[in-house]
């Protein structure tokens, strides 16, 4: 095979083992979100590194989309590779944002990382610690899909 062949699919392989998957619906309203967000916020970093995954997503119909891949209001169950402790969490939108209740905004490290991964992948992120690595050992899908909300109780 030619070298140049060769190095165009190994980079496009490396391109595709990063590229996330989202809804359709998700991909709208982060995008809103993200233009929403003040240049000053602390969450703009993490917005810009949104803007770039989202750009660069595989967009699907909510139905198209397998049910071990974390979207917007997924309960997903997380194993810590160094202790081996679990954790489970939901990835929301940041007015649904509640750490006590393990309800985790897509602007933090921890959603941003997890948005469209599937279960058995590895994901890490910077943690007060230093950087977590994560095992996903688990993906629930919630009743709650498109616009809806936490505290809307749709």
């Amino acid at each position: 095979m030619d070298h140049a062949i060769l190095a165009f699919s190994k980079l496009n392989d490396a391109f595709m083992i990063n590229r996330i998957v989202v809804t359709e619906n998700d991909y709208q309203r982060l995008m809103g979100l993200i233009r929403l967000t003040s240049p000053k916020n602390t969450e703009q970093g993490v917005a810009d590194r949104l803007l770039k995954s989202l750009n660069e997503a595989k967009m699907l119909k909510q139905d198209n989309i397998a049910n071990n891949v974390i979207t917007m209001n997924s309960r997903v169950k997380l194993k810590d590779l160094s202790s081996k402790r679990e954790a489970e969490i939901t990835i929301t939108y940041p007015e649904d944002a509640e750490p006590r209740e393990r309800r985790v905004s897509i602007l933090s490290e921890i959603g941003l990382a997890l948005l469209g991964r599937k279960e058995s992948e590895h994901v890490s992120w910077r943690t007060p610690n230093g950087v977590g690595r994560f095992e996903i050992s688990k993906v629930t899908k919630t009743p709650r899909t498109g616009a809806c909300c936490f505290r809307r109780r749709c």
